[in-house]
């Protein structure tokens, strides 16, 4: 008997339904917020009001469903409402024709938002229904992530299967790139080490580089006709001889200086190692953005209930202006880690001393480097008090990469460096260092 498929995908037409109630129970709480801070009141007339009792064994007035109906007049022009809540409230049904008075609060650039002053007064709602309309709209949006996402994630496995396969194979071709050391050779297809003067892999079968016609004996590249000294390592060409580099240990100390592969820009930012860490620090961000969305929201109308000297309209006011701002500028960094590279050269550094009053009087160093990217656009590296890392660490006339994904700049030449900055977590590390010692990611080398 076949296994059934296990779909976690919300049905679409549930999906709909489930995120009309959440906009509808977002909009009510936002228009009864903005109705008690910013409405206006005036005194309308109630032309239809009917109740019924909920349950049998409450009292009189007790656990009620009210409709009413009302109208008045705003900006010499008739609008009409209409509400259903519950409450402990039983007036005397209308008879035809007869109306009552009730006070009604709208927004005055838009009247038809409107409701009865006793549902969007915040004397009228106490604490309890204020903290209610605070949380419904941010318990209502992570719902409506959640539910979306759900929607997405069987259109998204369906999508991403297809290229499965040859994602697997790409990081797999990286994953034997970065495997490879300077003394021992391995194939290109399956990473399996070969033989010494191998012509064809053991195990795939596939003709290794040291084999090909016009390639170097040594290092594998591939020669240009008639060459007599290789581009890539230097050493004589002999077609008949077979020469292997010497290897290189990282436990023996070699000079910077003699480093050729610290000539270069690193191709190691596209690792599936480090893209899986720059996707984790992505979700870090976001989820700290969230955070510093909703602590506002939340912490500025508990105070202005607990403090009798912040009043809560103006509490609320702050606590929604704080997180958008909050959000805006989160957004922004999160859209810039998307940017693609690009690259300059450094044509000016310099430091000014900067003069701040606090507490007590405070003077520190700021220092600047400038880049000139080959766009001609002008970037620049302001440190405050970090001590002017990348100010004693790159040199004017020096071309830099930058790495929107970290955040962090790369010298193209190294060779001369004792020292290089993790682009990960921007500690120092030793030239020598493949790791860094402090968060142990791949240095760009």
């Amino acid at each position: 008997m076949a296994k059934k498929k296990n779909n976690s995908k919300i049905p679409l037409p549930i999906v709909i339904i489930i995120c009309a109630v959440l906009l509808y129970a977002s909009y009510t709480s936002i228009s009864t917020l903005a109705l008690a801070i910013f409405g206006d009141s005036v005194m309308g007339i109630v032309d239809s009001y009917s109740n019924r009792r909920d349950d049998t064994r409450a009292e009189e007035n007790r656990s009620r469903t009210v409709s009413k109906g009302y109208s008045f007049i705003a900006k010499g022009k008739v609008y009409r409402g209409y509400v259903t809540y519950l409450s402990d409230e039983a007036w005397p049904s209308l008879d035809k024709g007869e109306t009552r008075q009730e006070r009604i609060r709208y927004l005055s650039f838009f009247p038809y938002i409107n409701k009865p002053a006793m549902l969007s007064d915040f004397d009228r709602l106490g604490e309890l229904g204020i903290i209610y309309h605070i949380f419904t709209p941010i318990g209502c949006l992570i719902l409506f992530l959640l539910v979306t996402r759900t929607g997405r994630k069987g259109k998204r496995k369906k999508k991403g299967g297809s290229k499965a396969v040859a994602k697997a194979s790409t990081q797999r071709q990286a994953q034997i790139k970065e495997k490879r050391s300077n003394g021992d050779m391995y194939c290109q297809n399956c990473g399996n080490k070969l033989l010494k003067e191998a012509a064809f892999c053991s195990n795939c079968g596939v003709k290794t580089p040291s084999s090909a016609d016009n390639t170097c004996k040594a290092c594998g590249i591939k020669l240009p006709e008639d060459s007599k000294f290789c581009i890539g390592c230097g050493k004589p060409i002999n077609l008949k001889i077979a020469v292997t580099m010497e290897p290189m240990h990282e436990d023996s100390p070699v000079s910077p200086q003699k480093s050729s592969n610290m000539v270069g820009f690193s191709d190691r930012y596209n690792s599936p190692e480090l893209l899986a860490v720059a996707q984790e620090k992505r979700k870090s961000s976001i989820g700290c953005m969230w955070i510093m969305f909703i602590l506002p929201l939340i912490g500025f109308p508990i105070a202005g209930l607990l403090m009798d000297d912040f009043p809560l309209g103006e509490a609320i006011i702050i606590g929604v202006g704080t997180a958008l701002i909050l959000l805006f500028v989160n957004l922004l960094a999160l859209g810039s880690s998307k940017k693609p590279i690009w690259e300059g050269v450094v044509v000016n550094k310099y430091s000014n001393e900067r003069y701040q009053q606090r507490d007590s009087n405070e003077t520190y160093t700021e220092y600047t480097v400038v880049i000139k990217t080959d766009a001609g656009k002008k970037k620049t590296i302001v440190e405050r008090r970090g001590g002017g890392q990348m100010y004693d660490y790159l040199s004017v006339g020096d071309r830099v990469r930058y790495h929107p994904r970290f955040g962090t700049y790369e010298k193209y030449d190294k060779s001369k460096d004792r020292i290089i900055y993790c682009n990960v977590c921007t500690r120092v590390n030793p030239i020598q260092n493949d790791r860094c010692s402090w968060c142990k990611n791949l240095l760009f080398k």
